[in-house]
């Protein structure tokens, strides 16, 4: 395959080692990979409880919207 599969991932500490487990596994089988870091809304408003900013996904919306947008071909939605 000669092109990359961008994996689309939050920033946290947990995502990134989820994201890059996944990114060795894909190139051991000889995919090229980047990864792609995307804040989330629950990641960019930090004044407000999770419950107040009245929207399902705070984590991991940007994610969808970004595999939807073809920013990125696939996600790691854990949050």
């Amino acid at each position: 395959m000669n092109r990359t599969i961008k994996i689309g991932t939050r920033d946290s500490e947990l995502a990134l080692w989820q994201a890059k487990t996944v990114q060795h596994q894909l190139k051991t089988l000889g995919y090229k990979t980047e990864l792609v870091p995307v804040k989330s809304t629950g990641d960019l408003i930090l004044d407000k409880p999770l419950y107040e900013l009245g929207i399902t996904g705070v984590f991991t919306k940007t994610l969808d919207i970004a595999m939807l947008k073809g920013e990125v071909d696939i996600a790691n939605t854990t949050p």
